[in-house]
């Protein structure tokens, strides 16, 4: 019986978060903000966005090419605004990274009794055992702020480590903003990001083949657990995924909401249109103008640009002699090619050709040892127009060491046995032309000899001819 009277709170609990979103951004006050921002064009031109064209009432907003990284608008994006639950972006990327789907995890005491009364939670219990998907689909649905910390310590072993991998995580993704001080986004004064640094850290876990075969998912159950004996339906939150809400948008394909009192809406969100993939973030808004700016964001967007193949890596591949000098001697060692690490796409005015596009590239015939996989050995710089598009790195497909001094050695040796091989050779040579000359002198010798012989013979035999035949006349 208490389980059913459980059952049925939690049925409740659920029913009325999946709903509250919704109600109140539709009730909430907003006041418009009309703002002049600008984007460059790739054709060199500057389009003035007015309050006409696209007025957004968030604060700092970025749209972003998720495949080239190319910022087709911004507002503010460098101005460090307070997250809420879109940091949980980051703890999802780290859990990808460091953790298995079918990992178990153990919901410890700080993981489920740390968060405020009252924030994001499925009512998780301590020493309850989830598995790492579970776990996700609790964060990305329900933005659940105990499976938060639940993934938090089974990366890093305490909220604490965790949170400084993140914010370490960050910057190698080359976010300058941003310090993350837990793995969930309740409100800190020093846990703080920037519309930018958010686009980079969604740019990064849409990477993830994983996180992309979950993120479009909009209902989960989890099923009964060591603690739990009933199933645990979790609805997702996203209204834009929602095809039953206001404010569904049909190309989205994911992403995160948030929100907490000081840092307001906050939001970001995936969609795709054609071969076209953008990443919009929206930070402190009113009620449901986070929906609303970021399908403007999503519809200016697709209506100006698109994502095209501009080259296939072997299209701009390039081959490099790798060359050594010792002792003012140059020597080339090996052959290589340097290519981009993959296919190479640009970001383009919607009415423009992939024929426009140019290359340039600036790529040595030679370059020095050592070189590993990976090392830059020149680069490709594609322009529209006369205004460069993209640059791109061509590395070294294949290592190239520098000599040792144990193998120049060993080459040394090599060569000294090489020459005294050629000597013993050459020596061989002169010796068997000698015995030759030296056979030939001793049957010319031999022949010489043979034939005085027979010349001394017939003269005697002559003489003895002679002889008899005047023998023979004087007798007669």
């Amino acid at each position: 019986m208490k389980h059913k009277i459980f059952s049925l709170i939690l049925a409740a609990t659920l029913l009325f978060t999946a709903a509250f979103p919704a109600y109140a951004t539709e009730t909430e006050g907003t006041e418009t903000e009309t703002t002049e921002s600008t984007t460059t064009n790739t054709d060199g031109t500057s389009t003035d966005i007015t309050s006409d064209e696209l007025s957004l009432t968030a604060e700092s907003a970025i749209l972003m090419d998720a495949t080239t990284g190319k910022i087709l608008y911004e507002k503010n994006s460098r101005t460090k605004q307070y997250p809420a639950s879109i940091t949980k972006l980051m703890t999802i990327l780290l859990a990808l990274e460091h953790g298995s789907l079918e990992d178990e995890i153990t919901f410890s005491h700080d993981a489920v009794f740390s968060i405020e009364p009252g924030s994001a939670h499925i009512a998780i219990q301590e020493g309850e055992i989830l598995t790492l998907e579970q776990v996700l689909y609790g964060i990305m649905l329900r933005s659940a702020n105990e499976c938060a910390n639940a993934a938090a310590e089974y990366v890093d072993g305490s909220l604490e480590k965790f949170a400084e991998h993140m914010t370490a995580r960050a910057k190698e993704l080359g976010c300058e903003n941003t310090n993350f001080v837990n793995a969930n986004g309740l409100f800190d004064e020093n846990h703080y990001t920037t519309a930018y640094d958010m686009a980079l850290i969604a740019q990064e876990l849409l990477k993830n083949e994983t996180y992309r075969s979950m993120m479009s998912n909009t209902y989960y159950v989890i099923p009964p657990t060591n603690k739990q004996p009933e199933e645990r339906p979790l609805h997702g939150q996203h209204q834009m995924l929602n095809e039953s809400s206001l404010y569904y948008y049909e190309y989205a394909e994911g992403g995160k909401t948030g929100y907490t009192v000081e840092a307001q809406n906050t939001l970001v969100t995936y969609a795709k249109q054609g071969d076209t993939e953008l990443i919009a973030v929206v930070l402190k808004c009113n009620g449901a103008q986070h929906y609303v700016d970021t399908k403007a964001l999503f519809d200016y967007g697709f209506a100006n640009y698109q994502t095209v193949k501009a080259f296939s890596a072997a299209d701009l591949t390039q081959n490099v002699a790798i060359t050594e000098t010792y002792k003012d001697k140059t020597t080339t060692l090996d052959s290589i090619t340097a290519a981009p690490a993959s296919d190479v796409y640009v970001t383009i005015p919607k009415n423009a050709t992939i024929e426009s596009i140019t290359k340039a590239v600036d790529c040595p015939e030679s370059a020095s040892v050592p070189v590993a996989v990976g090392d830059k050995l020149g680069t490709v710089v594609l322009s529209m127009d006369g205004e460069a598009l993209a640059t791109v790195d061509l590395t070294a497909q294949k290592e190239v060491k520098a000599t040792t001094d144990e193998e120049r050695a060993a080459q040394a040796a090599a060569a000294r046995n090489k020459i005294l091989k050629r000597i013993a050779i050459g020596v061989g040579i002169v010796f068997g032309i000698l015995v030759v000359v030296f056979c030939c002198c001793r049957y010319i010798g031999y022949q010489r000899r043979e034939r005085r012989r027979a010349m001394r013979k017939a003269k005697r035999q002559e003489r003895l001819r002679q002889h008899h035949s005047h023998t023979f006349r004087h007798k007669r």
